[in-house]
């Protein structure tokens, strides 16, 4: 039975600089915290928020002035982050849609690190994760996380 019931969605942009990550996921974590979510569940979607929003910054920042946007709701026992992006270059945009399906074999990019883009771990961290690329290539990342009975506060 979730601890609280009442919906929260919060709205952060923020440059595209890999600077500004550390604090928008500690921000994150703090209200995750605050909102009863257990210190490990607050943790653990620390490194999805770092994942979701260095990958935006990295791949999907181009231009001068490029921002991220951070959205996360915390209703009852769920979290939801959706993170948009200018989508970056269409490879990778088309790496992106493909390690999101799950496909493996990717042979876009020769860098072994960079090839998973750090999502094996959103998958292993998160109920869902999905990929949106509208007609002007505006990348968006949805990933939804729930608690289970031993991540909540007391137990």
């Amino acid at each position: 039975m979730p601890q609280n019931s009442r919906q929260y969605s919060i709205d952060l942009a923020f440059p595209g600089d890999l600077g500004y990550i550390p604090p928008v996921r500690k921000f994150v974590a703090e209200m995750l915290q605050a909102n009863n979510f257990s210190s490990k569940f607050a943790y653990r979607s620390e490194i999805i928020v770092d994942e979701i929003c260095n990958n935006a910054v990295t791949f999907g920042c181009k231009t001068s002035g490029a921002q991220v946007v951070l959205t996360f709701t915390i209703d009852g026992d769920r979290l939801e982050l959706i993170v948009k992006d200018q989508g970056g270059s269409k490879e990778d945009r088309e790496r992106l849609r493909s390690l999101v399906k799950g496909k493996k074999n990717l042979n876009i990019r020769k860098e072994p690190d960079k090839d998973k883009l750090g999502l094996e771990i959103v998958k292993m961290l998160s109920e869902h994760i999905e990929l949106e690329i509208d007609s002007n290539n505006l990348t968006t990342v949805r990933v939804v996380r729930k608690r289970d009975d031993v991540e909540m506060v007391g137990k």
